[in-house]
């Protein structure tokens, strides 16, 4: 498929539907769940940015704003409830550093699946 399809439109809108539906549970504030809502837009803005900037076509961005979303959701999966006891800490302790707080165990797997898809983003948009 062409980084430029139409599909790709499609294809953000699961992206940011997965990302949102395994972030929400491990958030135990409505500030947090806004905090949350607005990284795909601030992560479009950035693409919408990028894309004006380097007059390329905003679709050729997508896969790379998709791979972002995407490895974020899937390096939370399975650990909603560590998430939600580390975010229900980090409100009752505003002005502690994270590392005196329970475990981030889902921080290991945001770091392997996050590079991976973007690493593999990066080289469909500039192979094709």
């Amino acid at each position: 498929m062409d980084r430029t399809s139409p599909l790709w439109w499609l294809f953000a809108a699961i992206s940011v539907a997965v990302y949102l539906a395994l972030m929400f549970p491990g958030m135990t504030s409505g500030r947090q769940r806004i905090w949350i809502s607005c990284g795909p837009v601030l992560g479009f803005a950035g693409a919408a940015s990028y894309s004006a900037t380097y007059d390329t076509p905003l679709t050729g961005t997508l896969p790379v704003y998709c791979a972002v979303y995407l490895g974020i959701a899937l390096g939370v999966a399975g650990h909603q409830k560590a998430m939600r006891a580390f975010m229900a800490w980090r409100s009752e302790n505003p002005g502690k550093p994270d590392d005196e707080g329970p475990g981030v165990p889902w921080m290991l797997q945001i770091a392997f699946t996050v590079p991976v898809l973007l690493g593999g983003a990066l080289w469909y948009v500039s192979a094709y």
